[in-house]
């Protein structure tokens, strides 16, 4: 870490805290959107308003650097374990903890469990994700794609199935470049959709 990445201010990778907050759930968003993204940092000992260098006292800086790490590695689930290590900047300690990418995505805080605890990183701030975001960080690291999971929650009538082949036919024949297409394009039916991963 350096005096002008410190003046850059905070971004997607990279946020600030004074000292560390009694409440871990403060600083806990953060981690856990590091780690739905593409990794970043928390130094403390910085003022994010001033961008200015107060340390941590050299006394506490060790304690609480292991107050750090634990706290990550109880709150969040599944298990964050961060980089968490002491620098000298302007005469003073800061400590700076560097969170990986995760590969068991969503990561989430335990209390608010993973519903409401997923986070992700927009520009310099932590934000909930939704629902369906956190489904989609899931599939994708399973090596699978979201819009491929099956719906066991939802059933399609006969009628609807009809319908949709229809209707997928009007468009490719309006899309078809010469009569000679439109005359080569057939009727869909259930197998279609079946084959094609519409229908399961």
């Amino acid at each position: 870490m350096t005096v002008e990445e410190i003046l850059a201010g905070e971004s997607k990778n990279l946020e600030f805290k004074i000292q560390r907050p009694k409440d871990s759930t403060k600083y806990m968003k953060s981690v856990v959107a590091f780690a739905n993204g593409q990794g970043g940092q928390i130094v403390f000992g910085v003022d994010d308003k001033t961008r200015t260098v107060v340390g941590i006292p050299k006394k506490q800086a060790f304690a609480e650097a292991d107050a750090i790490t634990t706290a990550i590695s109880d709150s969040c689930e599944p298990v964050i374990i961060p980089d968490v290590y002491l620098q000298t900047l302007e005469d003073k300690t800061i400590i700076i903890v560097d969170i990986a990418p995760g590969k068991q995505r969503p990561y989430y805080i335990k209390s608010m469990g993973i519903r409401d605890g997923v986070f992700i990183r927009v520009s310099g701030t932590s934000r909930p994700a939704d629902r369906d975001l956190a489904a989609e960080m899931y599939y994708e690291d399973e090596g699978r794609s979201y819009d491929m999971v099956i719906r066991k929650d939802l059933t399609v009538s006969d009628a609807k199935i009809q319908n949709l082949c229809t209707e997928m036919k009007k468009v490719a024949v309006r899309n078809a470049r010469s009569e000679a297409q439109k005359r080569e394009i057939k009727d869909l039916s259930r197998n279609n959709l079946l084959s094609w991963g519409l229908l399961a």
